[in-house]
């Protein structure tokens, strides 16, 4: 029984040997040869454009003895693109510029009281409004794809007030009108490329002469609220 022992143990050991001598031992990477990939954080920096659409409350204030009540107000819908550019600092302040270009719809049917002769009869108002647009900087602070902001600059809008009673009618004609904005919003960016705002603004229209053969010292003034939520593609 030894024997068969020693024998088998004979055949065995060279086949294991052989074996063992087919193993190679892999050393552990060292420090130096270890490659850190550092994913790319997000940023503001570059140029975007968009789409938007919102709401708009206005307030016009008609100085002109041929309506009665003088404080014209209306809200209707608004819609529009904008376009711009942001520049992302290491501390996370972002700063740009950003132009914008909507629609704002008026109001018809509106009931007023003009002055004719020296009397009050009801008339049948229009205040039609048209395209706009304003040219403003933003100065914001970013949370990684979160970026608060604010911003003011100029902005230019479009109108008229038309008014037709039975024996009388008024029309100023479409006016362009110069002003001033400002406001706040936020934006979140989805994607890399993608991101939705929702922005608050104010704007006022400081008060211009006009002479019209109904009256040649009218002159008109108005503010507007405006809410505004837009989506956009940043490049």
């Amino acid at each position: 029984m030894i024997n068969k022992l020693t024998i088998c143990a004979a055949a065995f050991l060279p086949a294991a040997a052989s074996q063992a001598a087919d193993i190679v031992f892999m050393p552990p990477p060292a420090a130096n040869d270890i490659i850190m990939v550092e994913q790319a954080s997000f940023t503001w920096t570059g140029f975007y454009l968009g789409a938007l659409a919102g709401y708009h409350w206005t307030d016009t204030d008609v100085d002109t003895w041929r309506l009665v009540d003088k404080d014209l107000q209306l809200d209707n819908w608004l819609a529009g693109g904008f376009f711009g550019a942001n520049y992302q600092f290491d501390n996370n302040i972002v700063v740009g510029m950003e132009g914008e270009f909507d629609y704002a719809a008026g109001a018809s049917g509106q009931n007023l009281q003009v002055i004719i002769a020296g009397v009050p009869e009801t008339a049948t108002g229009d205040f039609d409004f048209g395209w706009g647009g304003s040219l403003r900087g933003r100065l914001g602070y970013a949370l990684d794809r979160t970026l608060i902001y604010a911003t003011a600059g100029g902005e230019v809008a479009t109108g008229s007030v038309t008014g037709s009673a039975l024996t009388y009618s008024l029309d100023t004609g479409q006016k362009v009108r110069l002003g001033w904005t400002a406001g706040a919003g936020i934006e979140q960016a989805f994607t890399d490329h993608l991101f939705g705002r929702l922005e608050y603004r104010y704007s006022y229209y400081p008060s211009v002469d006009h002479s019209y053969a109904w009256d040649p010292d009218f002159s008109l003034k108005a503010s507007q609220s405006l809410l505004k939520a837009g989506l956009g593609y940043k490049f």
